[in-house]
């Protein structure tokens, strides 16, 4: 029995970083993630500092049916998937030089795409190196004057809706989802700060994704008078007695702190022209296509357009699994074999030599 030999450096660059034995140490425990910054934060925001937070709104949005992107379910959350392999690079700005398959989760890949795409204006590609992508009679090209027109409309819709915020806050589960679905009508904050600058008619920023608009401020003396003044289910919808409500400030303000500066009662209101709006818009509009453009997919004969690639371990795995585990001498792995059936399905060599025969 003989064994499929394969070009070693394609095999290498389906992902970021070269081939390794996997670990039989679990991986260290992630980094908590760093602090919000201080609220309110004031303006200007960029688009950069948005954009990954914002992309994983609308996906997160599509996969708990809130929005249609033209997108399946499973593959907006495998654009979110994670992988925790110790070899996986994070993703982040600016793009990696690479050529290889992106790193999960995907969407951060995607996110800084989308980012250059919209400051460049036009498709941007991290790798040139994929030219036959660009060929005249390919169905992808024929569409990429069509994306570029809708990154350009959409991305400036964007960029505008950015310039008007006023003010970014960040607030926790279950608030923010309550401040998306309009339960939650009333934010209450300790009169410190730069919350002393929020006036009627003022937008603010929640979470990098959420946009709403002030109606009216309104002062107390405790949390306790501005719960019963405001209603209990407009400021914390689902909490039980004021009691209860003033406890759950007192997670974040000491009494010192309420009774030397006073409570505001923020009202706020959803308006129709949202952020996510114009991301969602822009996902429908490149589907599967575009994305996979973006992703640096290469597009060859029988490639499913709905498939995203592979983790960086599930990769590497599938090149350390025997195929045939029970024949004796077999060398094939399930990436061999996957990659033997693949490679002639592009003229162009994009895979390298391929030779050898047998299981």
């Amino acid at each position: 029995m003989s064994s499929i030999t394969v070009d070693q450096t394609r095999v290498e660059n389906m992902a970021e970083q070269p081939l390794q034995e996997i670990s039989t140490e679990a991986p260290p425990p992630a980094p908590p993630p760093p602090p919000p910054p201080p609220s309110p934060g004031v303006v200007p925001i960029q688009l950069k500092d948005c954009i990954k937070d914002l992309l994983k709104f609308t996906l997160t949005s599509c996969v708990d049916g809130e929005l249609d992107l033209g997108l399946s379910k499973d593959y907006c959350s495998q654009l979110l998937q994670r992988d925790d392999h110790p070899s996986t690079p994070s993703s982040s700005f600016p793009l990696s030089s690479s050529t290889g398959v992106p790193s999960y989760p995907l969407y951060k890949h995607l996110a800084a795409c989308l980012y250059h795409s919209i400051s460049c204006g036009g498709l941007f590609r991290i790798s040139d190196k994929l030219d036959f992508v660009h060929h005249e009679d390919n169905p992808l090209k024929l569409k990429e004057e069509e994306w570029t027109k809708l990154i350009n409309e959409k991305g400036s819709q964007l960029l505008n809706m950015l310039a008007t915020v006023d003010f970014e806050l960040h607030v926790q589960e279950s608030f923010f989802s309550q401040l998306k679905d309009a339960r939650k009508t009333v934010e209450g904050r300790c009169a410190v700060g730069n919350y002393n600058r929020i006036v009627p008619g003022a937008f603010i920023l929640f979470n990098k994704s959420l946009l709403l608009q002030v109606q009216d401020v309104h002062k107390y003396i405790s949390f306790h008078e501005m719960l019963e003044a405001e209603s209990l289910q407009r400021v914390l919808p689902g909490v039980k007695n004021i009691e209860e409500g003033v406890q759950v400030y007192r997670n974040f303000y000491s009494e010192e702190k309420e009774r030397s500066n006073g409570v505001l009662a923020i009202c706020v209101t959803k308006p129709t022209s949202q952020l996510y709006s114009c991301m969602a818009a822009i996902l429908l509009g490149l589907s599967y296509g575009g994305i996979r453009v973006m992703l640096n997919m290469v597009h060859t004969v029988g490639t499913v357009s709905e498939r995203l690639p592979p983790s960086t371990s599930t990769l590497i795995s599938s090149f350390l699994t025997p195929h045939n585990p029970h024949v004796k001498g077999s060398r094939l792995t399930n990436g061999a074999r996957a990659l033997a059936k693949h490679v002639n399905r592009s003229s162009d060599k994009y895979w390298g030599n391929f030779c050898g025969s047998g299981i």
